[in-house]
């Protein structure tokens, strides 16, 4: 089980109460995974949120030739990755793929979502970091696109 400090760092979850982080902790756990070992794969059923803890992620999409393009670089404390696992379809986008041994913290999208549906408070700021989340990623997409362009 994950310690109750160790959520109150994340970012994530800064928002949520005492009592809301409780019943979070319920449904996480910690996992080690290896240099070069794939976390979750493109277009597969996601029922993870994670949230690293140390190392470093590349986020990874498909591209001609079965060929895998990083996307996104998973390398703070705390960084969310997987937000798919809570927004319809409930498919991973992208693969997440350890560069180096990691730890990380998986949260269970299915008992989350069911935390969300009990309580509108913590679903909304949940969501509200999701969104966050996202148009962030929207934004540095943007850029790399603009900069690929034109230098």
């Amino acid at each position: 089980m994950i310690a109750l400090d160790d959520l109150k760092k994340i970012e994530f979850f800064a928002d949520l109460t005492d009592e809301e982080l409780l019943s979070l902790q319920e449904i996480c756990r910690e996992e080690t995974h290896r240099a070069g070992e794939f976390i979750f794969i493109e277009d597969t059923p996601a029922e993870h949120l994670y949230v690293l803890k140390n190392g470093k992620i590349s986020v990874e999409i498909k591209v001609t030739g079965g060929t895998h393009l990083s996307v996104l670089t998973v390398s703070q404390f705390a960084e969310p990755f997987g937000w798919s696992a809570i927004v319809e379809p409930f498919r991973f986008t992208a693969s997440a793929r350890c560069v180096e041994d990691s730890t990380i913290i998986s949260v269970d999208s299915r008992r989350l979502m069911g935390l969300i549906r009990m309580d509108y408070r913590m679903g909304f700021l949940i969501m509200r970091r999701v969104a966050k989340v996202v148009s962030e990623r929207v934004k540095n997409t943007r850029l790399q696109l603009i900069h690929s362009f034109y230098g």
